[in-house]
Formats: C-alpha cells, sequence, structure tokens
C-alpha cells in the first residue's frame, strides 16, 4: 500500500468515527430539541453533520482540496468555540455515557486530525514524496 492510500484509509476511519458520533447528537437533538448549541435557533449540531458529509464527499472524488479545508476549517471553528464556552461554563456539551468526556472536546480532535491528516497527504504528494 502506498502512503496516500493508507492516509487515505485513515481519513475515512476518522470520517466514520466523527459522522457516527455526531449523527448521535443530531439524533438526540431531534428528540429533544436541547441537545444542540444553536444559531439563529437553528441547531449547529446538523451544520456539522451536513459539512462533515460534504468534505467527505471531496475525500471520495478526489477533487476539491479547497472546499476540504472550507467546510472543515468552519467545523473546527465551531468545535472550538464550543469547547472554550464549555471549559468556561457558559455552554455544557452533550457528554458521552461512559466518561462524561464533552463530545466538543472529541468533535475538535477530530476534525484537527482529518486537516493535518489531509494536509500531510497533500503536502507529500506535492512534493513528490509518495
Amino acid at each position: 500500500m502506498t502512503y496516500k492510500q493508507v492516509t487515505s484509509i485513515v481519513i475515512y476511519f476518522f470520517f466514520a468515527v466523527a459522522i457516527k458520533a455526531v449523527m448521535g447528537v443530531v439524533i438526540a437533538e431531534y428528540k429533544t430539541g436541547t441537545v444542540c448549541p444553536k444559531l439563529f435557533n437553528f441547531p449547529l449540531c446538523y451544520i456539522i453533520l451536513v459539512f462533515f458529509l460534504i468534505a467527505l464527499t471531496t475525500h471520495i472524488i478526489n477533487k476539491g482540496i479547497t472546499l476540504y479545508y472550507i467546510f472543515l476549517g468552519i467545523v473546527l471553528l465551531i468545535t472550538l468555540i464550543a469547547s472554550i464556552l464549555h471549559i468556561s461554563g457558559k455552554f455544557v456539551c452533550p457528554q458521552t455515557v461512559l466518561k462524561g468526556i464533552p463530545k466538543c472536546y472529541y468533535a475538535l480532535g477530530l476534525v484537527t486530525g482529518l486537516l493535518l491528516l489531509k494536509y500531510l497527504q497533500f503536502k507529500d504528494i506535492e512534493k513528490g514524496l509518495v
């Protein structure tokens, strides 16, 4: 397997974990209406799910690296703000059942990983290392 294939598989894994996690939050938000923070009365977790799916699509078709970075950059900004608000006590992120860790921390880590992996993959391909 080539370096590009390995990083691509890891990116798919990160997307699978991220989308599964966000889907859980979206379902809980749909049922209760109190899980996600809202922007103009619209749940941000819906936006995050759509942006993850758009970024995954650009990764699958292997086109639109700019779109990949734009949509995941927006998700990064949203999760960073949610994490900061959670730390400051102004917002409570949904928490995991087992450890009680805020899910916005996981989302922040996953989106950061997705951005870094794509950057490394693209950088090495550009240099001809792959």
